[in-house]
């Protein structure tokens, strides 16, 4: 199982003016990118090879997501595979989701554990948070399947919600990303590492996500919890 020695501040981020935004968000104290193709104006393979390469020499860690229009994609072309099999030689981790059909999750988990990548496998529920023993059998199913980490993603309506999430993500035998989506899931953002959930996901200037916080924000709050000395 890999081991994660503190949070990863990943900031999600389309092509609109690549080089300077993710200039920025080194400078802003991320230590990834998520590279939303789905949501790319140029899907072109050669260009969106050119922006994580770009990342890549600014020392940042990469993380493939083409996600599916059912699970919040925003223009996912209609068949991913290609953009699987040729970007995730660059990348640190690919990001596919639970629901996919079925043959497309095993080719995406071969290729990336062919190339020796870690397999994000998501889940992502845009209404609500579903209860403790359904949140259980997901993550059992992608910890089943093969994932790296496991990620799930939900909507919080109360604090509550967003500790089930955190207390179901800390009894997985995986690393976790365990996301409580809107206001009263913020906290999921930032404490999430004391709960076994790796990578938080922020925003350069435009949120993927509700609730999502800062790249600045989020990395000086968990300086103070998890970094201080």
């Amino acid at each position: 199982m890999v081991r994660f020695e503190r949070p990863l501040v990943a900031v999600s981020l389309n092509d609109e003016n690549y080089r300077e935004r993710i200039k920025r968000a080194k400078e802003s104290g991320a230590d990834a990118v998520e590279y939303r193709v789905d949501a790319f104006e140029d899907q072109n393979l050669d260009h969106c090879e050119e922006v994580i390469r770009f990342g890549n020499s600014l020392g940042l860690k990469g993380i493939l997501t083409v996600r599916s229009r059912e699970e919040g994609g925003v223009n996912p072309p209609a068949d991913r595979l290609p953009y699987f099999e040729r970007l995730t030689p660059l990348v640190d981790f690919v990001d596919v989701e639970l629901r996919s059909e079925e043959e497309e999750l095993e080719e995406v988990r071969r290729l990336v554990k062919c190339e020796n990548k870690l397999l994000i496998l998501s889940y992502h529920d845009f209404e609500k948070t579903p209860p403790e023993e359904v949140l259980n059998q997901i993550f059992t199913e992608m910890v089943e399947k093969g994932a790296d980490l496991a990620k799930v993603a939900v909507k919080a309506d109360d604090y509550s919600d967003a500790a089930r999430l955190l207390c179901v993500a800390a009894r997985q035998p995986v690393p976790t990303v365990a996301i409580a989506m809107g206001e009263k899931g913020k906290v999921s953002r930032v404490a999430g590492f004391a709960f076994n959930s790796v990578i938080t996901y922020c925003a350069l200037d435009r949120a993927f996500a509700p609730g999502q916080l800062t790249v600045e924000d989020a990395r000086k709050i968990i300086e103070q919890i998890f970094l201080s000395s």
